[in-house]
């Protein structure tokens, strides 16, 4: 059985486009998934049908570990793009009897992530909910040994070839 790897980190943190860069020259080798590609309901959508906006992200990726699991995991590794709660991804690939997964985190400076999520015309990202979450993100990676990408200081170049080197590393 191939390998499923959770790419996670708060906005700005720069995952979505190295796994793009990724996909570009190599979509042969990975199955790449977008968490979001979904769609995001409104907070009260949220509330409404999941309860929170936390059972919704929890279902989601029970939901997106399953699609996995059943479409994709038999012919090649996939890479699945998200922030995501790391205790939704261990409870979603227990239920569905996935043990062979990795999570990566991406992470940044907090001064970086302001400047990056301005740069691309979304300032109102750039806030304490989002530097919290970026924190919480932290210290669960740290505390389940997951590996953790800081690119605070590299190019989106750079962290794209940083993130093969590891998805090779631990494929």
């Amino acid at each position: 059985m191939n390998k499923i790897f959770f790419v996670i980190g708060a906005s700005g943190a720069g995952k979505t486009t190295a796994i793009k860069s990724i996909q570009s020259v190599d979509e042969k080798n990975f199955h790449f998934c977008y968490f979001d590609s979904v769609g995001v309901p409104t907070p009260e959508e949220m509330v409404r049908g999941y309860g929170s906006g936390e059972d919704w992200q929890r279902i989601t990726t029970e939901k997106w570990v399953e699609k996995i699991s059943t479409d994709f995991i038999t012919s090649k590794p996939t890479i699945l793009d998200g922030q995501i709660k790391p205790s939704f991804i261990d409870g979603a690939c227990k239920l569905h009897n996935i043990i062979n997964y990795d999570v990566i985190l991406f992470d940044c400076s907090d001064d970086e992530r302001k400047q990056r999520l301005v740069d691309r015309g979304q300032p109102e990202l750039a806030n304490e909910d989002m530097m919290n979450w970026s924190k919480y993100l932290r210290e669960e990676s740290e505390k389940r040994g997951y590996v953790i990408l800081d690119n605070t200081d590299m190019s989106k170049e750079e962290t794209a070839e940083q993130l093969m080197e590891i998805l090779n590393r631990l494929a």
